[in-house]
């Protein structure tokens, strides 16, 4: 049985590697919509739309230009500042997630003697494909 231990995982941004993901989390919820009628005293549902919203904890290199270019989107304007994001759970046995993300935070920070640390969230825009 092959475990996921985080040891090879990336987050992708745009086509390009930004850096290595320390932790990451990601909530996908399905709303349920209510399909009782009158006279019925059971509730029904079926399911509804989806939507999803993560964390991540990255460790990045200042110096590369796309992993700034993706902490710096949140500072933009908000016309364009969503891109395609991959979390790439395991590099070696290809298993991934897919979508299409805009940052809602971001939190670096640094410590001497350690590596440079961001925490950022995202909000998903659509679909998620690829799997656990």
């Amino acid at each position: 049985m092959a475990v996921l231990t985080g040891k090879n995982g990336a987050l992708n941004w745009n086509g390009a590697t930004v850096g290595k993901v320390r932790s990451w989390s990601m909530s996908i919820n399905k709303d349920p919509l209510e399909t009782t009628t009158l006279g019925v005293h059971d509730r029904t549902y079926v399911p509804g739309m989806r939507g999803s919203t993560g964390t991540a904890e990255l460790m990045y290199d200042p110096s590369e230009g796309q992993a700034t270019a993706l902490l710096n989107s949140i500072l933009g304007d908000g016309d364009d500042v969503s891109g395609s994001v991959s979390f790439v759970l395991d590099t070696a046995g290809g298993k991934s997630l897919s979508c299409s993300a805009f940052l809602t935070s971001v939190s670096p920070s640094v410590s001497v003697g350690a590596i440079q640390v961001c925490s950022v969230s995202f909000q998903v825009s659509g679909s998620i494909s690829g799997g656990f």
